[in-house]
């Protein structure tokens, strides 16, 4: 299956909190990817994201952000 790849954070944490799972993250140099299988209801996510017609709960959304900021911080400033 195709991979969809993301360096945004919060669009990251958007997806997890919409039910997509987070494979895993790619540190690439001094940034952080966010690897989600490619599934047919990601392009609508995507889409509702960007339009500002996304529909999540306000609070595992904030807690996935602070989850993710986290993961990225040790990624970034591990050897």
């Amino acid at each position: 299956m195709d991979e969809y790849r993301t360096s945004d954070l919060y669009f990251a944490a958007y997806l997890i909190t919409a039910k997509c799972v987070l494979k895993r993250t790619d540190k690439v140099d001094r940034r952080v990817f966010f690897i989600f299988d490619k599934a047919p209801f990601l392009e609508e996510l995507n889409r509702e994201y960007f339009n500002g017609q996304a529909k999540v709960s306000a609070q595992p959304y904030a807690a996935q952000i602070k989850n993710l900021k986290a993961l990225t911080h040790n990624l970034l400033n591990s050897s």
